[in-house]
């Protein structure tokens, strides 16, 4: 098996074509493949990150207050995600759309957000599974520290 980085607006077109025969990807692409492609999902990990906030240690030594505000925003905006799915959902597609090109329908989206877990919490076990996946795949090379990677500022 090779792995090789694609970005998600091509697995479409590469699954389609026999550019690639299977994808390891994120939501809103999975649904998007299966209702497109007719592709079938093998294995679901609910538990991957997909999605990390992250900083250098410089910009939280110099600049922790400021560094605070930016972690403080996103439990905010996790929250209203939470509590406003429908209105979450259209600037999702909204955004896709303008990123990407790629139009995605509200039913698509709105399966799609039955695979997704928005919090702000993370588990020092599961950083370390995605640096140990990371290696798996051949994106990652040598040992990996990652007791230090996750501090609240």
């Amino acid at each position: 098996v090779t792995v090789i980085p694609t970005a998600n607006p091509d697995q479409l077109g590469l699954f389609q074509t026999g550019g690639v025969e299977a994808v390891w990807t994120v939501e809103p692409w999975v649904t998007r493949l299966e209702r497109d492609a007719k592709a079938r999902v093998f294995l679901e990990d609910r538990d991957t990150i997909t999605t990390w906030l992250v900083s250098s240690v410089k910009f939280l030594r110099d600049r922790r207050d400021f560094a605070k505000k930016i972690a403080d925003a996103n439990v905010e905006l996790t929250k209203w995600i939470q509590a406003s799915e429908s209105e979450a959902q259209k600037l999702l597609i909204d955004e896709l759309k303008a990123e990407t090109r790629a139009e995605f329908s509200p039913d698509a989206v709105a399966q799609a957000w039955k695979r997704i877990q928005f919090t702000g919490e993370v588990s020092r076990d599961l950083i370390a599974k995605s640096v140990q996946d990371g290696k798996d795949a051949g994106f990652l090379k040598g040992s990996t520290d990652t007791s230090k990677l996750i501090e609240t500022p």
